[in-house]
């Protein structure tokens, strides 16, 4: 219940800033709350979780991940997959973008376990928080910022061959 809590909660972050920071700031700043509440919880495995004030901690940490999820690359990515496609192959791109997503899901839930044995706790989460480091420079590099764009102004550019980090861009 805490976990779907929060999770709705966070949403309304991502409801309140995303219009007015934009999608890019938005997603690296919750990649960036992942990374740290992944980091952290990977450190405090490493150190050793004693007390019950440590428990409640890692608790919070996941919690934190969450937090960073929902309010960003949770409800986001919808967002931008749908804006960033042409109105004619919309809806191959936004398929092949859920089958991505699901794939990936797939991935993380095939490999968690393995990992947890294979490289221990603290290695598992510090490999989740270097993926929302990487995440985020990706996002830097590669999302366009479409805030304020109308989707016929993304199409236009689009259909003009600017590059994927460019097609948010006034003329």
């Amino acid at each position: 219940m805490i976990v779907g809590l929060t999770n709705v909660l966070a949403t309304f972050i991502a409801i309140g800033l995303v219009d007015r920071w934009g999608r890019k700031p938005t997603l690296t700043l919750g990649f960036l709350v992942m990374a740290a509440g992944m980091g952290v919880l990977g450190t405090m495995m490493h150190i050793g979780i004693h007390s019950p004030s440590a428990q409640y901690f890692a608790i919070a940490m996941l919690l934190m991940f969450i937090v960073g999820f929902a309010m960003s690359a949770g409800p986001l990515i919808w967002v931008l997959c749908s804006e960033i496609q042409p109105l004619k192959g919309r809806d191959f791109g936004i398929t092949c973008s859920t089958a991505t997503n699901w794939i990936a899901n797939m991935i993380v839930g095939a490999t968690f376990l393995t990992m947890l044995n294979t490289l221990g706790n603290a290695n598992t989460f510090w490999v989740y928080a270097a993926l929302n480091v990487l995440f985020i420079l990706l996002t830097l590099w590669l999302v366009p910022e479409t805030k304020h764009v109308s989707l016929e102004h993304i199409e236009r550019n689009l259909m003009k061959g600017r590059k994927l980090r460019e097609i948010g861009a006034h003329d």
